[in-house]
């Protein structure tokens, strides 16, 4: 159907200037039984070309692809990186969104997500990893057919394969002990005809229909990085939504390729989210066993690792209020 047929990078819509700050720029989205594609990029200028010329294989159309820059400062997304030779092309509508420098995963989404409202956009909305594949030619299709047969108000990820064929657990079931996500998606499960029920799914390649939330659904920014989509599986779960793993389709994960390399600001906000996921889901012996055990394996790893062990520590001084800063305790949204 597209350029990105034959391998041509593709055509796409020029995007109006890129929001800033509250949502604003296009008019209404089509209102109807489509999907919108969102994926939060950061440092993820080298993937996404190939991410748009797997959209561009498509063979079912997408009402639009929302791409929300969390490095507009330091790798800045182009829209001229999209942009395709090939007269023949059909457009990728694209809209890209400045976030702020370092914004989480979440707080991203939120963003993607507010905007879609405010244009009037209903449907469903597929979040995407900016390191993912399409390699079929044929997901979009099929996971709207599967999102036809589905509660509006479910959670729905797709299987994820890593790089060498592999499935990835990419969801699971809850349990609120000391190894709270030790029964994972396995091999096994590839083979199943239906949907499983899960606890939990991860945010590399999840479908939701806001809307069908009161209030619409979103991420908790509490989660800086790591956690929001494991938290925001349980808590809509509890108020009555389906979290539904589909075998088909297949998403391709080509692991780290999208996010940047760690730092010790990475460090800090992922201990961050960790420890508040615990203190929102888990049991209180399990917080305390599982903060003890960081902060001994911190100590151990100290005087090899002094920049990720300091960065670790200030997280845990973050969010049990033992430091300038330090918190109560961790907010229901």
């Amino acid at each position: 159907m597209l350029a990105g047929r034959l391998g041509t990078p593709p055509r796409v819509t020029p995007p109006s200037p890129p929001a800033t700050g509250a949502p604003s720029g296009a008019g209404p989205l089509p209102v109807g039984e489509g999907v919108v594609v969102v994926t939060v990029a950061h440092h993820s200028s080298a993937v996404l070309p190939a991410l748009a010329r797997d959209l561009a294989r498509q063979g079912e159309p997408l009402a639009l692809w929302l791409v929300v820059d969390n490095s507009p400062r330091t790798s800045p997304v182009a829209p001229d990186a999209f942009a395709a030779a090939g007269p023949d092309a059909s457009p990728l509508p694209l809209r890209l969104l400045r976030g702020e420098e370092g914004e989480g995963f979440g707080v991203g989404c939120n963003r993607a997500l507010a905007w879609l409202e405010e244009h009037g956009w209903g449907s469903w909305v597929w979040l995407l990893n900016p390191d993912t594949a399409l390699p079929r030619g044929d997901e979009l299709r099929r996971l709207k057919e599967a999102l036809a047969r589905v509660d509006g108000r479910s959670l729905v990820g797709t299987a994820v394969e890593d790089g060498s064929g592999g499935l990835e657990a990419s969801g699971g079931w809850f349990r609120p002990g000391l190894r709270f996500r030790s029964r994972r998606l396995a091999p096994g499960h590839a083979g199943s005809s239906e949907p499983l029920r899960l606890d939990w799914l991860s945010g590399c390649s999840l479908a939701l229909r806001p809307s069908a939330h009161q209030p619409p659904a979103r991420f908790d920014p509490a989660f800086p990085l790591y956690y929001e989509d494991m938290d925001l599986c349980l808590r809509l779960q509890r108020l009555g939504a389906p979290v539904l793993w589909l075998p088909e389709p297949r998403v391709l994960h080509r692991r780290g390729q999208g996010s940047g390399s760690a730092s010790p600001r990475r460090w800090r906000l992922s201990t961050v989210s960790y420890l508040r996921f615990l203190r929102r889901h888990c049991p209180g012996w399990v917080v305390g066993l599982r903060t003890l055990r960081l902060l001994a394996v911190t100590s151990l790893r100290l005087p090899l690792q002094p920049g990720r062990s300091r960065a670790v520590l200030a997280g845990v001084l973050e969010v049990w209020g033992w430091g300038p800063g330090g918190e109560s305790g961790t907010r229901q949204p």
